[in-house]
């Protein structure tokens, strides 16, 4: 690897670091021994399906990975959805937008995992609650008229990634166009490569993530959820780490053994990631965005479901949606970019979409059941 290749492999790093980090899935961490009576308990009331459920549905995308939900258990089949307030990512999403969008992904995961396993799962908005309440969707589960439907979802789930690197310029073909669209919804638009909206998204991204990654506050904020170390990270259960941020060979093995959080405030690392967004951002068949009515908690909710929805749709065919959030989190693209793109709600996704000639398996780590539901 020649020195140049290096940087911009850590450069690929720190810009998939402070890129949205809906991150894939991989094998739960164990749970401590001081929790495990905890975790038995929270066993025998749920049994092995109604577990299996809310593993899939941590699987969900988050900001950072921070996995920001929590699960109260009424009962074996009577479940609340909230929000976990220690996992805010409160600098760049002081407003819990995206963190209720994260809810939404969970219970999408849930409710799909739940009819794969026979179990119908009737997921209740609670009126008037706040996007970061303890409580915001009820979840009632019964028996499925229809049975099981197979493992094919549940498999979805578990293989889904984020991918970031490698997109090809090819155009989307009329089917893999369909089926995106279809899956986001009728408030979905799409802006092929070339397309002048296409380029001010191109422009917009790097520009608002040059302006983030310069904020200390955002770039302290990122650093609490790196997590070099291999040890780290699986301790954590959580967050962003080199693998996640497909950076191998022997800069994946320097940022693992001799970077840590400090290295994120960096002069270096922060001009590296702007130097491979710049590069990212004019890569790609074309950028899809979502929006919704408003910014309340059931248009987010379900915004947050749609997006999961899709994403379910990307390995098979091939393809890879990055979503490059700051333009959503920095003013002043925040308050102008539904404007310039033509929408007639509040964006609430912008997603780099292209194709992929590699997927690999996922990497990113995730919590037990135990660490984010408990007996009510």
């Amino acid at each position: 690897m020649t020195r140049r290749d290096f940087v911009q492999q850590v450069g690929v790093g720190a810009a998939a670091l402070a890129i949205n980090g809906c991150a894939g899935t991989a094998k739960a961490r164990e749970p401590e021994a001081a929790g495990r009576a905890e975790a038995a308990r929270l066993r025998d009331v749920l049994g092995e399906d109604r577990e299996h459920v809310l593993t899939a549905a941590a699987r969900a995308p988050s900001g950072h990975n921070t996995q920001p939900w929590r699960v109260g258990i009424i009962g074996t089949d009577e479940w609340t959805v909230g929000a976990d307030l220690s996992r805010r990512l409160a600098v760049v999403d002081p407003n819990d937008r995206e963190l209720a969008l994260s809810l939404g992904a969970f219970v999408e995961y849930l409710s799909s995992a739940a009819e794969a396993l026979g179990l119908d799962a009737r997921l209740e908005p609670i009126p008037g609650a706040a996007l970061s309440a303890r409580e915001v969707v009820r979840v009632r589960l019964a028996k499925a008229p229809q049975g099981a439907r197979g493992t094919e979802r549940l498999a979805e789930i578990e293989r889904r990634r984020t991918l970031r690197k490698g997109f090809g310029n090819e155009p989307l073909s009329a089917s893999d166009l369909a089926a995106l669209t279809g899956a986001l919804g009728p408030r979905a638009r799409w802006f092929p490569r070339g397309a002048k909206e296409a380029e001010q998204l191109a422009g917009a991204a790097v520009e608002a993530f040059r302006q983030q990654t310069w904020s200390d506050a955002a770039q302290a904020e990122l650093a609490q959820w790196t997590r070099f170390g291999d040890d780290e990270a699986a301790r954590a259960g959580d967050g962003l780490t080199p693998r996640t941020m497909e950076v191998g060979g022997l800069a994946g093995f320097y940022m693992r053994h001799f970077m840590d959080a400090g290295s994120v405030m960096g002069k270096s690392f922060r001009e590296a990631g702007i130097d491979v967004v710049a590069e990212q951002a004019h890569q790609g068949a074309g950028w899809l965005a979502l929006d919704a009515p408003d910014d309340g908690a059931t248009s987010l909710l379900e915004a947050g479901r749609r997006f999961a929805r899709m994403g379910l749709l990307l390995r098979e065919r091939r393809l890879a949606a990055h979503p490059m959030s700051q333009v959503l989190e920095e003013e002043p693209w925040r308050q102008t970019i539904g404007r310039a793109l033509g929408l007639g709600g509040v964006p609430q996704f912008v997603l780099r979409v292209g194709h992929v000639g590699d997927y690999p398996e996922p990497v990113s780590r995730r919590r037990p059941v135990a660490s984010f539901a408990s007996l009510a």
